[in-house]
């Protein structure tokens, strides 16, 4: 099973967390576990709060999101 994010890679999150429903805008964050069941990524953020939230939700750095259309 392969995964988007690795361990360790830096991120920027748009969504809302699972832990305690925050909404995050374009935060940066690093991914510290995946979950295998539910395919969650645990992140870290640089406040030092930490969160689950789905791979929907992130991005990699300096990247553009396509348009559904």
């Amino acid at each position: 099973m392969f995964n988007k994010y690795k361990n360790g890679s830096k991120v920027i999150v748009y969504g809302t967390g699972k832990n305690n429903g925050k909404f995050y805008k374009n935060v940066p964050a690093t991914v510290i576990e995946v979950d295998p069941y539910y395919r969650d990524y645990h992140l870290k953020f640089k406040d030092g709060t930490e969160d689950w939230l789905s791979e929907e939700h992130l991005r990699k750095p300096y990247t553009k999101r396509k348009k559904r259309s």
